[in-house]
Formats: structure tokens, C-alpha cells, sequence
């Protein structure tokens, strides 16, 4: 029986180094063999589909050239799987990622063919030194949690993934229609691809067999962009807007996120208690961001000024 087909989509932006040692990771720890990567160059400074072409001639490389943000780059990826390759799967990657398991991708392939009503799978995301990192999680009142305690192997129903290596039938992907361009340039556009699927009937499943090293958030940091929290903001309100009911969706919006504004944590890893919070020293700049998503014209225009596209 002929294996199904597989798009790769794969986006990438200012990280060569990172984006070889992921290409290569995956070229030479997947088993399964009906698959073509679609690789999307979002305007990298140091033509990253040159390298690409030279290395690895099979990948496909669609260059744009500006960054066109995460949900607008990946979409172009799978338009072009869609219009050339028409694939039963798609998976959607980070460029900053190793393989660590050979059966990956038959494994979770095997999860979404156990029923029909699986829609997407993801893997558990660890760090260089083995360590736990991310997994996907629940919407549990204003809070998009993360599931922290599982025993190995395990298979969990989830409500999002952390869309670092996440495997998504064609049927969903139709429906979906990729990613909402209205999260550009990033932030949240992957919990929203998720709900957005668990609304309309699919299940999210959680692989934990399944790991893949990753380099945390390295492709973001690497945008240099100073206006990381007017854009947490701006995604978050329709974040909250779409997906939270009642009392939780006015509590995100108009009290968890201005206290965002305001406050941070002293130690990430410690609990939320009041004694582990400091005031921010750039508050009353925070403020301002926070009042101003609220307008999106308003946030267009400073977006543009600042040369980031939305």
C-alpha cells in the first residue's frame, strides 16, 4: 500500500545555522519516505534558499522578500503544497528544531489514522540538554494552561499545541484555510489554528513518545522587534474576543492584561503570587500599547511607522 503523501512546511527567517542543522536533522532521522519539505525564506538577510538549493536540491524553496510574519509565511508555504504537491497531511515546522526519533512522524501519523475525528497531533518539545520544555495544554478559565504532568508515552487530549512540530490531516487543513493572518506578525496564532479546529469537531492529541529538541523561540528573538508587547496585546484581545466566554474573556481582557502592562515576575519559574511580581520600568509605556490595540487603526498606523507589516 502506497504511504500517504506529507508537506513539509517549514518557515524560516535570519537563522542559517539553526536552519542546516534542522534540514539535516530531518533528512536523516525520518524513516518515512513520501514526504517533500516546502520551505519558506521569509526574507532572510542571508539568502537562507541559497544555501538551501545547494545542500538540500529536493526541498522546495519559495522565497519572499521582506518577513511577511509567521501566519502569512506559513500560509504561502501551504498554498504551494496544496497547488503542487496536493498532500493527505501537512506538518508544520520550526527552523530551529532536531529530530530525535526516527519513527516520528509514523508514529504520529498513526494517532491521526486511529480516528477520523483526530485532527491534528503534536509532539513534546525538550530542550538541547534533554530537559522538558513545552507540550500542548488546556484553556482552563482565562488562562491557556500548559499540561505539565504526564507519564512518558503517554497519548493526551489537549485544546492547543505549541506548533513546533505538529502533524495536521488535509481535511482540517481545508477547512482551516492555514493560519489567521490577523495574529501577524506572531503571537497566539497557533492556539487559535488549534481551537479553531476542536470547535468545529476535531480532536487535538498530544504524542508524548514523540520528542523534538528545540531551540526555544530563537526565530523571534531574532526579529529584534520593539514592539513585542503592543503585538502580545493587539493578539491577545482577539485571542480573547473569539475563544473566552463571560466573566473570563472581561477578566484576560480588561484585568489579567493590564496587569501584564504593569507587572512581571521576579522569577519565571516561581508561582503567581503577589510576593514574586515587580513594577515594570517601562509601565507607563505599556500602558499606552495596551490602550492603543484596542484601536486597530490607531495600531496600524504605529505598526507601519515602526516598518512592520500587519
Amino acid at each position: 500500500m502506497k504511504q500517504k503523501k506529507v508537506a513539509m512546511i517549514l518557515l524560516t527567517c535570519n537563522q542559517k545555522k539553526m536552519l542546516e542543522e534542522t534540514l539535516e536533522s530531518i533528512v536523516k532521522k525520518t524513516d518515512y519516505k513520501n514526504y517533500k519539505i516546502f520551505l519558506v525564506d521569509n526574507g532572510s538577510k542571508d539568502r537562507h534558499d541559497l544555501m538551501v538549493k545547494k545542500r538540500f536540491p529536493k526541498v522546495e524553496v519559495i522565497r519572499n522578500e521582506k518577513n511577511l510574519g509567521y501566519s502569512k509565511g506559513n500560509n504561502i508555504g501551504i498554498k504551494r503544497a496544496y497547488n503542487v504537491y496536493d498532500p493527505d497531511y501537512f506538518v508544520l515546522l520550526n527552523d530551529d528544531i532536531e529530530i530525535t526519533n526516527r519513527n516520528w512522524l509514523k508514529k504520529m501519523m498513526k494517532v491521526a489514522e486511529s480516528d477520523r475525528q483526530i485532527g491534528i497531533v503534536g509532539s513534546q518539545s525538550i530542550y538541547p540538554n534533554g530537559d522538558f520544555q513545552s507540550s500542548g495544554g488546556h484553556i482552563k478559565g482565562y488562562v491557556i494552561a500548559m499540561t505539565l504532568e504526564f507519564k512518558e508515552g503517554d497519548l493526551l487530549d489537549v485544546d492547543h499545541l505549541d506548533v513546533v512540530c505538529v502533524l495536521v490531516k488535509r481535511e482540517v487543513m481545508d477547512y482551516l484555510v492555514g493560519f489567521d493572518e490577523g495574529f501577524t506578525p506572531y503571537l497566539l496564532e497557533d492556539t487559535d489554528f488549534c481551537l479553531r479546529a476542536k470547535e468545529n469537531g476535531w480532536s487535538i492529541k498530544l504524542d508524548t513518545s514523540v520528542k523534538v529538541i528545540h531551540k526555544k523561540s530563537q526565530t523571534i528573538h531574532g526579529m529584534d522587534n520593539k514592539f513585542n508587547m503592543l503585538i502580545r496585546f493587539k493578539n491577545d484581545l482577539i485571542f480573547s474576543r473569539r475563544h473566552l466566554k463571560g466573566k473570563d474573556k472581561l477578566f484576560r481582557m480588561f484585568i489579567f492584561l493590564p496587569m501584564v502592562a504593569i507587572l512581571k515576575k521576579k522569577r519565571d519559574e516561581d508561582e503567581l503570587k503577589f510576593k514574586n511580581f515587580k513594577l515594570r520600568t517601562d509601565f507607563l509605556k505599556n500602558i499606552y500599547y495596551y490602550l492603543i490595540a484596542f484601536n486597530r487603526n490607531l495600531y496600524k498606523d504605529v505598526l507601519l511607522r515602526g516598518g512592520i507589516e500587519v
